[in-house]
């Protein structure tokens, strides 16, 4: 068994670098420190992908049947993106953040459902 501070584990990398930190099954937990816009869209059509927000303000913008809603997730809050569902994630305020993507991540421009 092994025990992380995710807190620590953000302090020593630079923001914005995507840290793996428990091995779970044959994927991780992992941990981000972002500010900004993702400049790209992404989906994972083989599962779904949990978020928990650590600190900060956190929006998602998921694409389904070409309209785009946006949601705000705050400290404490959790979510799960469903498998096949375009999404694009931003924090302008800042955001730090667990997340768990076990499968195939696919990154488009301009996304087509």
């Amino acid at each position: 068994m092994k025990i992380v501070n995710v807190l620590e584990v953000l302090s020593s990398k630079n923001e914005g670098v995507f840290i793996p930190m428990l091995p779970f099954n044959a994927s991780s937990f992992s941990t981000c420190d972002i500010t900004g816009e993702s400049p790209v869209w992404e989906m994972h059509p083989d599962t779904d992908e949990f978020f928990y927000i650590i600190d900060g303000e956190f929006e998602m913008t998921v694409l389904r049947e070409g309209v785009s809603s946006t949601y705000v997730a705050h400290s404490g809050d959790a979510f799960v993106v469903p498998k096949g569902v375009w999404h694009k994630p931003s924090a302008n305020k800042g955001c730090k953040f667990i997340y768990h993507t076990p499968g195939q991540s696919v990154h488009s421009e301009y996304p087509e459902e």
